[in-house]
């Protein structure tokens, strides 16, 4: 319960918010602190406090924006989330001609747009080299790192390499975006909405181009494990068949017996479907 003494600065507090003098209303808040936990009648005077200050903090003094920070910062008294995001966006404002300053008041709210920008790490720009006319810049790894492979499974690359041997004058790509291997403006009203989009965010195991002609397309493979047996895996499977269908490519889906598969078994299979051109 509040003391004759506190109900009198909470009705001080009160007259400073309608006078909007801020610091005195502030420091009574500090001054009463410990009431901030339990008294509910200070509890309110600082809502109200807090409520006419929120929408003013672009026109606050620098000394009461500090005064706010320390007060939900010291666990005095918790501000609301919106408002202590804006009073930590009003102070990255207020000192965006002093970087290092601005970056600590932005470590409270690393997630607002205008914080993060601020938290990014630093990149010197790289310079222009001249190499023989031409501008050239070399942005170098910062650590050292295996990239990933292209292939998912050991399977996958025997394979892609036996494709290459079946066709040694042709240019043989793993992984190829169906997007790539039709025209997709051609086909799409032949297409209904699942498969138009599923043209455009699906790839293709092993894509045979014709150097000769333009780098077009001429065969396609999908190499299918256990798991296409799924009935999701199995209508995914269906689009992508009858996408290429109507864009006039042939699809040959090679399910193998078994992972231990080698090069030269998927050579021989190869050679045999394009031989009897089915």
């Amino acid at each position: 319960m509040s003391t004759p003494f506190s109900q009198a600065d909470v009705e001080a507090l009160y007259r400073h918010v309608q006078d909007q003098a801020w610091t005195p209303a502030l420091d009574l808040l500090y001054r009463h602190r410990s009431a901030l936990k339990t008294d509910p009648l200070w509890r309110h005077a600082a809502a109200l406090l807090i409520q006419e200050l929120h929408p003013r903090l672009p026109e606050l003094s620098q000394a009461v924006l500090e005064q706010l920070l320390l007060l939900h910062t010291g666990r005095l008294y918790e501000l609301p989330e919106a408002v202590f995001t804006d009073l930590i966006v009003e102070l990255v404002r207020r000192h965006a001609d002093r970087p290092e300053i601005a970056r600590r008041y932005a470590r409270w709210c690393p997630n607002h747009p205008e914080c993060a920008r601020l938290l990014e790490p630093s990149v010197a720009p790289i310079a222009w080299e001249n190499w023989d006319g031409f501008a050239v810049q070399r942005h170098l790894p910062t650590q050292p790192a295996t990239p990933p492979s292209l292939f998912r499974s050991r399977q996958e690359f025997v394979f892609f390499q036996a494709v290459r041997e079946v066709f040694p004058t042709y240019l043989v790509y793993p992984n190829v975006a169906l997007s790539c291997l039709i025209e997709y403006e051609r086909v799409a009203d032949r297409l209904n909405e699942e498969e138009r989009r599923y043209a455009l965010q699906a790839l293709v195991d092993c894509a045979v181009f014709d150097p000769d002609d333009a780098y077009r397309p001429r065969y396609c493979f999908e190499l299918d494990s256990p798991l296409h047996a799924v009935a999701e895996r199995r209508m995914r499977d269906m689009l992508k068949t009858r996408i290429l269908q109507q864009a006039g490519l042939p699809l040959y889906r090679i399910r193998p017996p078994s992972s231990a598969v080698d090069r030269t078994a998927f050579v021989a299979l190869l050679r045999r479907l394009l031989q009897t051109g089915s």
